[in-house]
């Protein structure tokens, strides 16, 4: 059974219904280039899903409408499709900094061939946040989440879900237990009791947030996803993923992902992970006006850690030696913060 949050965009949903892109991602390149024109110069990569084996999405470099362009190919259907989010994101938009890239054209959703196309600028910038990182970089990232959230956020587009929050919860790690079960049935680094106490956690967060609405904000505030052009302009990626979400999930999302990320620096020790886990804390601490915020930020915390325990660290390679080290801290600091 899929647990579906009705009118957003879920990757676990994506997943579960297996994306097949990768295997007719030439034909539909094919489609797009005799349907557009756009003329393809090279392959730039795809979104895969906790996975190697499925992609959402592909992307190209080349021409369109003799502009320079990036083609995005997206091969689930979403609920709301991202040419409208990033429509409706760039109409209600208040930043002078922050915008969503240009859309130059797009192709609706093919249910015949399984697809929709957008043609985009090409970028060029550089991410805001390195890997490893430093406090000024930091400083910068949460200025732009305060940016975000003072003019980036004037208007919700979407309607608010049919589901509570406690609901959205539930639904949410229904899904991602599934996923978890389909990708790593077995996995070296899982523990017997992890379920249990990914189960009390979820229990303790229902509780919680009965008093609490879900709040619409872009749903994945990530360091890879904001790059700043040379014109000073931050570019902010991910629109497919507008959503709604408990208080502050985007003020915590960018430094859980960010955690995994390290296992990419060759030899790097566990007191460099705290260390630069302890930069993105300090910031995300400072954003707290009283002891309302301070919980809800530890909610979200929470909400995140459980989230890495039940699949998200298990996504790293296990034969990297601080992969361990990675899991071990999640599950550690899931026990911290019940």
């Amino acid at each position: 059974m899929m647990f579906m949050t009705k009118g957003q965009y879920s990757v676990s949903d994506a997943v579960l219904k297996k994306p097949d892109l990768l295997e007719r991602e030439e034909t539909v390149l094919r489609d797009i280039t005799k349907r557009s024109g756009f003329e393809a110069e090279k392959r730039l990569g795809d979104s895969r899903y906790w996975t190697r084996d499925f992609a959402g999405a592909v992307f190209y470099l080349g021409k369109y409408q003799g502009k320079a362009a990036v083609l995005k190919i997206q091969g689930t259907k979403p609920p709301i499709a991202e040419i409208d989010q990033i429509e409706n994101f760039a109409a209600q938009n208040q930043s002078q900094v922050i915008r969503p890239p240009k859309l130059y054209g797009y192709l609706k959703w093919d249910e015949t061939n399984k697809y929709e196309a957008l043609f985009l600028e090409e970028v060029e910038g550089k991410p805001i946040v390195s890997c490893p990182t430093n406090g000024e970089e930091l400083k910068e990232f949460f200025e732009l989440y305060q940016e975000y959230r003072q003019n980036c956020l004037i208007k919700p587009w979407l309607p608010k879900p049919e589901l509570t929050l406690p609901e959205i919860i539930e639904a949410d790690f229904n899904n991602w237990r599934l996923i978890a079960k389909k990708l790593y049935p077995v996995h070296p680094l899982r523990k017997a009791n992890d379920a249990g106490l990914i189960g009390v956690v979820v229990a303790k967060l229902k509780n919680e947030y009965q008093a609490y609405e879900p709040q619409f904000i872009h749903g994945h505030f990530s360091y890879l996803d904001l790059l700043k052009t040379k014109s000073g302009e931050v570019i902010l990626f991910s629109n497919l993923f507008w959503k709604y979400k408990a208080p502050w999930y985007d003020s915590v999302f960018g430094q859980h992902w960010f955690r995994y990320r390290l296992s990419s620096i060759k030899e790097i020790a566990p007191k460099e992970v705290e260390a630069q886990r302890e930069l993105w804390l300090k910031e995300i601490w400072a954003l707290a006006q009283n002891e309302e915020d301070k919980k809800l930020i530890n909610l979200a915390l929470l909400e995140r850690a459980a989230a890495g325990l039940n699949l998200d660290a298990l996504s790293v390679d296990p034969k990297i030696p601080i992969t361990e080290y990675l899991v071990e801290a999640t599950r550690q600091e899931v026990k911290r913060l019940l």
